[in-house]
Parts: C-alpha cells; sequence; structure tokens
C-alpha cells in the first residue's frame, strides 16, 4: 500500500512535484502524477512543494485508536525532535496529552539512540569500515540501497534508534505491548513495515497527525501539567535530530579515529555519495539526514512558523533544561541485539539507445542539441533526461511546454490567418493591436501602418467605443464602411481576462449588392402589377357587363402578386 497518496482531482499538471523529486520517482500518466514506490525514498519533497495539496501520507490514526479501544497497552516512542513541534509553552506537556489520548506509557527515542551511538562508537574503534554511514535517516538508507547499493558496505550495520528504543521496550515491557513511534517523518512508515525489523513498531504517526488528533478530541496542550521525561544516560542523544547532533553523542577518542561531518539535505547527500562512489573519500564517519536542517527540517514538521531557527531553539532549550538526570528509564539496562543487514532494492533497467532518445526528441521538434533549451519546466533538468523518462513510461511527451505552447501558438496563428474572416484585435483604448491577412486584403491594408493606430481611423464604427465602455459583446450586426465601400457582418467580442477587444468581419458586400439588384427588379415588379391593375379595372369599369366575374378574379390574383413580392422585400403594407 503506497505511503504517500495522489487526489486525481487536485492534480493540475504543474510538474513541480516532479522538478523537487530528487531521484525522479515520479510518474505522470492520463493528466496526473503517481509515485513509483519502488523507486520512491519518501523524503516527502512532493508533499511540501505540490501547491493544491494533491497529494497526502497514509495515516496509521485509526488503527491507533483500535488499539486503544481494544483496551491494548500501547507504548510511545517519541522522537526527540517533539520539542519543537508543538505550540506550547511548555514542550513536557505533550507527555501529559498522550497519556490523555489513551497511550500507556510515553517514552524518548533518544533513549535507543543513545544505546545506537555507542554501537557507532564500537564499530569506529574496530577501524574495519573504510566509510562509516550513519542509519538514524531511513530515506538516505533507502537511497543508498536503491540508487548507490554498492555503497551498502560503508552503511554502519545498526539498526536506527527507533528500532532500537522497539527493542528495548519490548524486552522490558513485554512481547506483547503496541509499540507507535511518532516524529516528523514520513520514511518511517516504510521502516516500520520492514520485514527484517520483525514488526517492532505497530504503527506511525506523524507530528502533524498528532496535532489534528489533539484539536479534534479538544486537548489544549497549555492547559495540562508538564511530565517529567525520562533520564537518558547519555542526554545529548536528545541532539539527533539536529544536524550532527549523532556526532556530539560520539566520544573524544572516537571522532579523532575517523573523519566526522554531518551532511544534511538529499542533494548534498547525493554529492557525497557519489564521490564515495568515484573512490574519492575515505575514513570518514559520515552523519547523513535527508531533510535540510536535519529532523528539525522534517516533511511533517509544518507546525514551527519560524522555520528552521526556531526549531533548533526550542530543541537546544529543552535538552539544556534536562540535562539534569530524572529518574531513569528501565529499558536503559536491557541488551538487545542492534544488528541489521542491508540490502540492494536498486533496479536494473535497460538504458535507451541514443537512436531511441532522439527519436523521442524529434517528436517534440528537438531534431539537434542546438534545439533543446533543457529548460526545467517539465520536471527534469534536461530535455534528454525527459526523453529518457518518456522512454520508462514515466512521463509523457506534451509535458514540454515550451513545445505544447508552441504548437498551440502554431496552430491559433494557422487558424487565424487562414481564416477568410477579417479579424482585427483592439486593447481597451481602441488602438490596433493586429490584423490578420484577411483584413489586410479586405480593406487593402498594410500591418505595419495600422498597428497602434486608433481604430477610428481605419474602421469608423461606433460599436467599438459601445463594447470597450459596457463589455457587452455585439453578435452578427450588419455595418457599411463607407470609406471602404464594403459591407460587412461584424461581431465585436471583449475578452475582459485579456483586456482585449476582438472584432470579426465576413464580407457580404456582393450578397447585399444582389439584395439590392433583387428589391430593385421586385420593386418594378410591384409597379407593373400595379398598373396592370388600374388598366384592368378602367377596363373593367367600361365592360363590366361583359366581363362579370372575371375582372374581379382577376383583380384578386394581381393583387395577391403584389402582396408576395412586397413581402418578400419587406415593405408589405
Amino acid at each position: 500500500m503506497s505511503i504517500i497518496k495522489f487526489k486525481e482531482a487536485n492534480c493540475k499538471n504543474c510538474y513541480k512535484c516532479i522538478r523537487s523529486c530528487p531521484v525522479k520517482a515520479i510518474s505522470f500518466k492520463n493528466e496526473q502524477a503517481q509515485i513509483i514506490d519502488e523507486q520512491c525514498i519518501l523524503c516527502g519533497q512532493c508533499l511540501l512543494v505540490c501547491p493544491q495539496n494533491a497529494k497526502s501520507v497514509r495515516s496509521d490514526i485509526d488503527e491507533v485508536k483500535k488499539y486503544i479501544e481494544k483496551k491494548e497497552k500501547v507504548y510511545v516512542s517519541l522522537a526527540p525532535s517533539f520539542a519543537s513541534a508543538f505550540h506550547v509553552s511548555d514542550c513536557r506537556k505533550v507527555f501529559s496529552a498522550l497519556k490523555l489520548l489513551g497511550f500507556t506509557h510515553v517514552e524518548e527515542t533518544s533513549i535507543g539512540a543513545a544505546r545506537v551511538s555507542k554501537q557507532y562508537e564500537k564499530i569506529i574503534n574496530e577501524g574495519n569500515m573504510e566509510n562509516i554511514i550513519t542509519t538514524a535517516c531511513p530515506t538516505t538508507v533507502l537511497l543508498i540501497e536503491k540508487y548507490y547499493p554498492e555503497l551498502i558496505p560503508q552503511i554502519a550495520p545498526v539498526v536506527s534508534p527507533m528500532i532500537a528504543h522497539a527493542k528495548m521496550m519490548r524486552a522490558v515491557y513485554g512481547s506483547r505491548i503496541k509499540v507507535v513511534f511518532i516524529g516528523p517523518c514520513i520514511s518511517k512508515k516504510d521502516e516500520c513495515n520492514d520485514l527484517q525489523n520483525d514488526g517492532m513498531v505497530n504503527a506511525i504517526i506523524t507530528f502533524d497527525e498528532l496535532n489534528k488528533w489533539l484539536e479534534s478530541e479538544g486537548i489544549d496542550l497549555d492547559a495540562l501539567e508538564p511530565e517529567e521525561p525520562k533520564g537518558i544516560s547519555n542526554a545529548l542523544a536528545r541532539f539527533y535530530p539536529a544536524p550532527g547532533g549523532i556526532i556530539r553523542t560520539l566520544g573524544k577518542e572516537e571522532r579523532k579515529t575517523y573523519k566526522c561531518v554531518s551532511v544534511d539535505g538529499v542533494d548534498r547527500c547525493m554529492d557525497i555519495l557519489d564521490s564515495i562512489k568515484n573512490k574519492e573519500v575515505s575514513n570518514y564517519f559520515i552523519e547523513m539526514n535527508a531533510c535540510p536542517g536535519g529532523c528539525l527540517g522534517g516533511p511533517c514538521l509544518k507546525s514551527v512558523r519560524n522555520g528552521y531557527l526556531e526549531a533548533k531553539d526550542k530543541l537546544v532549550e529543552y535538552v539544556r533544561k534536562n540535562l539534569k538526570e530524572s529518574s531513569p528509564a528501565v529499558v536503559e539496562d536491557v541488551n538487545v541485539k542492534l544488528r541489521k543487514v542491508f540490502v540492494d532494492k536498486s533496479r536494473s533497467d535497460t538504458p535507451p539507445t541514443e537512436e531511441a532518445i532522439r527519436g523521442i526528441l524529434s517528436k517534440i521538434g528537438k531534431f539537434d542539441e542546438s534545439m533543446e533549451l533543457n529548460c526545467g519546466a517539465c520536471g527534469y533538468s534536461t530535455c534528454r533526461e525527459k526523453a529518457i523518462a518518456v522512454y520508462y513510461n514515466k512521463a509523457e511527451l506534451h509535458m514540454c511546454l515550451p513545445y505544447m505552447r508552441e504548437r498551440a501558438e502554431s496552430i491559433s496563428n494557422l487558424i487565424i490567418e487562414a481564416t477568410p474572416n477579417a479579424i482585427v484585435a483592439l486593447n481597451k483604448n481602441l488602438s490596433i493591436q493586429e490584423v490578420n491577412l484577411a483584413a489586410q486584403q479586405m480593406f487593402d491594408l498594410n500591418k505595419q501602418d495600422v498597428i497602434g493606430k486608433h481604430v477610428y481611423t481605419m474602421f469608423d464604427c461606433a460599436d467599438f467605443e459601445y463594447v470597450s465602455e459596457s463589455g457587452q459583446n455585439i453578435i452578427g450586426k450588419k455595418h457599411y464602411y463607407e470609406k471602404y465601400d464594403i459591407t460587412v457582418e461584424q461581431s465585436i467580442i471583449y475578452a475582459q481576462d485579456q483586456q482585449i477587444i476582438i472584432a470579426i468581419m465576413n464580407d457580404i458586400t456582393k450578397e447585399e449588392k444582389q439584395q439590392h439588384q433583387i428589391y430593385k427588379v421586385r420593386s418594378e415588379t410591384v409597379d407593373i402589377a400595379q398598373k396592370v391593375i388600374e388598366k384592368q379595372m378602367r377596363v373593367a369599369q367600361e365592360i363590366a357587363s361583359l366581363l362579370g366575374e372575371t375582372t374581379a378574379e382577376t383583380k384578386i390574383a394581381l393583387t395577391k402578386l403584389k402582396k408576395s413580392i412586397l413581402s418578400d422585400i419587406g415593405e408589405e403594407q
């Protein structure tokens, strides 16, 4: 089941998620973005940048509520970044809030972090690894397993603090307890499902999800009393979420054995991994965090108003206030196995041939390298990358915005230039902005001579001003332009959003002249009919006795003919 979900109706084809994805694990099909689960490293960048809120994270809240309703013993492993995640005067009140929600017991994941740091020290002292890459961040672990599998031997073979703490709690409180991890991380949801972790953690709740849960229950953190956290043998483990936090927990001698460096942000991590892959880096202890700012910049830590600095200040304040140990957690003394084996999860796709790439590029009008804009609008850094994505069915041809715009403009221009109707575009001030070829031919105009001129210098018609002032369109109205001796049927349309007035004119001069000629002939016919009637009436008076009803019938027939002709020319009286 996918951890990151897309709401299809919300996706607006902006490609922002693709641009932000460091490993391009998003495909685009049928006008919708989709996560490619087997390629995704769950960094959460697509969630953060999506302007349409078209993505959501799979929630375990309902599952956790069921545990509580069934009176299960539900234990919380609370990530140390909790100190920065809530708007509350004293972050220790979060412990009290979790108890109100029905959790049996709450401990800090820092307890597991302290134990993991001891394992790091042991590995450092053994000195057998070329480089040591930390494992607290599951996203960086996925990055290596999926994209740098040759570097797996340089990952410290140790579980994350979350798994370490879960194992410690189960060893002390019983294997049947339910363990719920609460933190800022999406990729923990994947780590939770890792078969190697043997179901140590039952559910993951993000800080954002917890905030919403508290709100739905009407729990006001500030109204609660703070609860003292359990003690930790190495209180500096609470610094784990901050960049350099892991290194701070190491002993002085261990920090001298390997060169210690902290790297945060996926792009920087990838740069370092490339250097290791190319044998440019050795004898380093590398603390890797996928999120800029470490776990304090996690994708589900949105509630921090002033960003990283505020989060760091809150964490430092919490650590300093709790350096003095309270009663230690009983799980601190338990021994559990913390070894982890990491596996190759990479894909071995057959790369496209150069011919296939060039063939795809040519379909979007890029016939040589000089035509490759590499604008990145499609979400890929280069046109070539995009073509490769098309080859793997991750992208579609029409995602090339410059090509689609050029194509749309080309089609629009073709329609405008090919139409037999004259088209004139004006701005709000009635200055001519554009005239098509038909308009130039119809009125014998030179485009360069009319652009920028007021419409009345070329087209004397009050309807333009009416449409400009009223915003009301005029459709299919006849107008005679005396200057050109042309009669047109014109529609004047006001495009409000673009502040443009468009006139579409159909030359009906020939038809009007034909109508006039027909009118003239019919008028003459009416006159002849009238004269015949009058003549017949005179004759009728003279020979009335001889003609009888015949004269009356003739008059009726001629009168009907006259009315018919007058009706056709619109002048029936």
